[in-house]
């Protein structure tokens, strides 16, 4: 009888060439993304200042002031894809858009399933509470109430940081925020703006940043595979970096110059 192992090996190949190719062929290139005349960028507009919308629903913050500049000198417009912390990363992994710029603090975890840029952004994550709060060390949080955006960086630190704390998650920021000051939970994991933002909009009430739960640096994530974008990505964020102007919109957006002790990779 004619042994079938070698048809099996052969398909075993075809397979995997299948696998990788159709891999392959998900991951855009500069090429690509200039020949069809637009660039995808998944941003939260839920995320102020990260990305918001102003009062005239047009989409601003530093997110989007990076992507901006990012379809500038790829010379395409802008198309912006609405997404949450949720679906940010998937949105990249099924191709809905080229690159995402969410507040994506780059991990070990998250690049298992995407690629990323050098840093081109950071940020503090602190426990946001009211200023009369007796909150005044991780241990204070055990069995206390504290809302995170579900997906969120944060979750996980305050998970390690205060393994008994009482964990309430909130699909996007506004409901995570609007939890603290409605009094249903005791704590916020948030970013380390969201306090003086939270007491403008809330007169007569003041909140603050008690706890610093790490600073955390965020890159542009993209498909795995795409050494070509991933260049000239990289070769952006040096660019911007160097003329000035990711400085500037980090004076716009935070009150404050980028800092010079940025990392590469």
């Amino acid at each position: 009888m004619t042994s079938t192992f070698p048809f099996r090996a052969w398909r075993a190949l075809a397979a995997v060439l299948l696998l990788a190719a159709a891999h392959a062929a998900g991951a855009v290139t500069v090429d690509e993304i200039i020949k069809r005349g637009k660039l995808l960028v998944a941003i939260d507009t839920n995320n102020p200042p990260w990305g918001q919308m102003n009062a005239s629903m047009q989409p601003e913050g530093i997110d989007v002031g990076v992507a901006n500049l990012m379809a500038k000198y790829m010379g395409v417009p802008l198309e912006i894809v609405p997404v949450t912390s949720q679906n940010r990363i998937p949105f990249i992994v099924t191709g809905k858009a080229d690159v995402v710029l969410a507040t994506l603090t780059i991990t070990p975890q998250r690049a298992l399933q995407i690629w990323y840029s050098i840093p081109y952004a950071l940020q503090d994550s602190v426990i946001m509470t009211t200023d009369n709060s007796p909150i005044k060390s991780f241990d204070d949080l055990n069995g206390k109430r504290v809302s995170v955006v579900r997906g969120a960086i944060q979750d996980a630190l305050v998970t390690r940081l205060a393994p008994r704390a009482q964990m309430q998650r909130f699909d996007n920021d506004a409901s995570t925020i609007q939890a603290l000051v409605a009094g249903q939970v005791d704590a916020s994991a948030t970013g380390f703006l969201i306090p003086a933002q939270t007491t403008k909009a809330n007169p007569g009430k003041t909140y603050v940043s008690r706890l610093k739960l790490g600073t955390q640096h965020i890159g542009i994530g993209m498909k795995r595979n795409s050494p070509d974008l991933l260049q000239w990505t990289n070769t952006f964020i040096y660019h911007i970096r160097a003329n000035g102007e990711l400085s500037d919109l980090f004076k716009q957006y935070f009150g404050m110059p980028l800092p010079n002790d940025m990392p590469s990779f």
